[in-house]
């Protein structure tokens, strides 16, 4: 049987490549990528999440996962208790539209970051290179600095 890739979207602790590596040990990293028409938030949990936000945008990593890779997030994103569901979206890239697999709290009320969240997400956007002003206006408002 072929082994069937998908790409997913990662734009909260998963924009680590490290941490990626580890929970999903058959993933590539692919591109960047700008998800158009969303915000980003931190949930009433104290985690990452995206509400649909006419004429903002999330950055973020794009990975190749195996549906193996796919089960072991489906259980670090907690998908059968609920708290994110899964779905598709069209992320631009440099090389054109992609249909990314995303996950999205189910609860989308903002609340503040778990603390071991912080150093994570911190993590994440250095791996990621994000730019600055992106930082600051989409994540700095809920994740201070480490």
């Amino acid at each position: 049987m072929i082994n069937q890739t998908e790409y997913y979207f990662g734009y909260g602790s998963n924009l680590s490549k490290e941490q990626m590596a580890i929970r999903c040990p058959e993933s590539n990293y692919f591109s960047s990528g700008k998800l158009l028409d969303y915000s980003w938030l931190i949930n009433a949990r104290g985690y990452a999440s995206i509400k649909p936000s006419q004429g903002e945008f999330v950055i973020g990593e794009i990975f190749t996962l195996s549906q193996q890779d796919i089960d072991y997030l489906d259980i670090y994103e907690s998908v059968d208790e609920g708290m994110y569901l899964k779905t598709y979206l069209s992320v631009e890239t440099p090389k054109g539209l992609i249909d990314c697999l995303v996950y999205i709290a189910s609860d989308n009320t903002e609340g503040l970051p778990q603390e071991e969240y912080i150093d994570r997400i911190n993590l994440g956007i250095k791996s990621a290179n994000l730019p600055d002003t992106y930082v600051q206006k989409a994540i700095r408002p809920f994740i201070p600095e480490s």
